[in-house]
């Protein structure tokens, strides 16, 4: 593969991670997730609360990314 294909594929990667992570971040209800957790686990800073929910929504989207990278991936070499 040559280093404009890699770079191509790295930039395809990168936004489809970027879509998701903005898609996660935009559409969480934030205040709903805040107001359950603090019911279950008690008071909660709102700095310690945006760390965690930052934490969650970087690591569900690194995850996603990750399947959808590995199904595209597969699908390719299928068919190839």
């Amino acid at each position: 593969m040559t280093p404009a294909k890699q770079a191509g594929l790295w930039l395809i990667q990168f936004l489809s991670f970027l879509v998701i992570f903005s898609a996660f971040y935009l559409f969480l209800p934030e205040l709903y997730l805040f107001k359950r957790f603090s019911e279950r686990f008690g008071f909660i800073t709102e700095q310690a609360w945006n760390d965690l929910f930052m934490l969650s929504v970087l690591a569900a989207s690194v995850i996603i990314n990750t399947l959808l990278i590995f199904t595209v991936a597969s699908m390719r070499e299928r068919h190839l």
